[in-house]
């Protein structure tokens, strides 16, 4: 080999020592220390990390982890979350380095438990318990008890408020909590001007007015806090009590009622108006009202039975409600019901905390016509949207050095309702 030739080999080697040089001894130092990354460790469990909540996602662990219900994990639903979680402690154990502890946490996906403190009588809250918080997976179980306004406490998701009430006196309890990214949903007609307090918290915009029977329906759908509500709406549960002997209960959907009754012989409900007996997961649609789907029959007693709803018309998302509703509230840009020109029931994100996980959520819905299924879904879905759907699968203490990995999730079983995913690590 000539001289020349071992020169320029010489200099090209001689180039990629200097390139990685500049790489690994000026560039990536400095780009990991801008990025609070200061140990290669770090690097590369941040790595790890991202690599394992794409192959969660892609496999589906979190389908099972985040959703339990009896369809898929048997009616011992609480032994099967357990399991679930134990799946994905099991996964990160393997693929993560043995002197790492980790946590995941969740954003926009409910919590199977839900904590509620309801400012309330004790009727009200059978009435919650009866009609409202039954299952609806994620979300199983609702624990409720009674609380006064000058004493709320941080141990509760979620704040439940009947009638109009004076909130400007709480304002110091209800901004704790709301720093906190506790939610609040107020149930009641706005008759005169609210409170600022009031005004602030539901985005209500009072107007007056008079009682009249109105149709309305999910308002602009465009928005994201009105198009996840309404895809939360059709994948909610409605249970219907069948627990007179013939095994026959109603399902009240506008201004109608419909027979439901079971037929143990086949494992499957008449509902008038439906050609034929459904099975579990087959619809029927009642012109001009609702698609009906069968989710569940009670497989213990035959005492109940879910089902979901969505509208008949071609977006199912627009379903269209009917009720005699106090004309008091305009419409804003907080409103998810509308007739048009006027509010029944609006939702509000923000305001009282910065971080996009405590970011606190606030539901407000008229005095509606309680006997009316499709209305106390709304209300159903609205207690469990305020809770944030944000929790720690394991609920350990997160120390404040620690990394983390966020992954964006497009949704759970293809509800298309998007939700982000972190990891934390930190070695020991």
């Amino acid at each position: 080999m000539s001289d020349k030739k071992r020169k320029i080999g010489f200099i090209r080697v001689f180039e990629m020592v200097l390139f990685t040089f500049l790489i690994f001894g000026v560039l990536l130092p400095n780009f990991f220390r801008y990025s609070d990354f200061n140990e290669w460790d770090s690097a590369k469990n941040l790595i790890v990390s991202h690599d394992l909540l794409f192959a969660l996602e892609k496999n589906k662990i979190f389908d099972d982890a985040l959703i339990t219900d009896p369809q898929t994990d048997g009616y011992n639903i609480s032994y099967a979350h357990a399991m679930d979680e134990e799946k994905i402690k099991n996964i990160s154990e393997k693929v993560l380095p043995v002197i790492y502890d980790f946590e995941y946490e969740v954003k926009n996906v409910p919590a199977s438990r839900i904590s509620i403190g309801c400012v309330c009588s004790d009727s009200q809250v059978q009435w919650l318990k009866e009609k409202i918080l039954t299952p609806s997976y994620p979300t199983y179980e609702f624990a409720i008890s009674i609380v006064p306004l000058d004493n709320l406490s941080a141990r509760w998701d979620t704040f439940i408020i009947f009638g109009q009430k004076n909130l400007e006196p709480y304002r110091n309890n209800i901004t704790e909590m709301l720093r906190n990214g506790k939610g609040f949903v107020l149930i009641g007609n706005i008759t005169t001007p609210p409170d600022n307090m009031t005004k602030e918290l539901f985005g209500i915009d009072y107007s007056g007015g008079s009682s009249s029977d109105v149709n309305f329906q999910f308002k602009n759908f465009s928005d994201p806090t009105t198009s996840g509500l309404s895809k939360r709406y059709i994948g909610n549960l409605i249970r219907i009590n069948t627990l007179d002997v013939n095994l026959t209960g109603k399902l009240y959907l506008r201004n109608s009622d419909y027979l439901v009754m079971q037929d143990p012989a086949n494992h499957c409900i008449n509902i008038s108006s439906c050609s034929s007996c459904l099975h579990e997961n087959e619809t029927c649609s009642i012109t001009n009202v609702a698609n009906i789907t069968l989710y569940m029959i009670d497989p213990l007693y035959n005492k109940w039975v879910d089902v979901k709803i969505s509208s008949a018309l071609e977006n199912k998302r627009n379903y269209r409600f009917l009720d005699r509703a106090p004309l008091t509230v305009k419409s804003t840009k907080s409103t998810i019901l509308s007739d048009g020109s006027n509010s029944m029931a609006n939702a509000v994100m923000g305001d009282y905390s910065l971080a996009y996980e405590t970011e606190p959520r606030r539901f407000w819905i008229y005095n509606y016509n309680s006997s009316r299924d499709d209305l106390n879904l709304i209300l159903k879905t609205g207690i469990i949207w305020s809770s944030g759907e944000h929790y720690f699968i394991f609920n350990k203490l997160v120390p404040d050095k620690r990394d983390v990995a966020t992954h964006f999730c497009t949704g759970l079983r293809d509800n298309n309702i998007p939700f982000t995913v972190k990891l934390y690590t930190w070695g020991y």
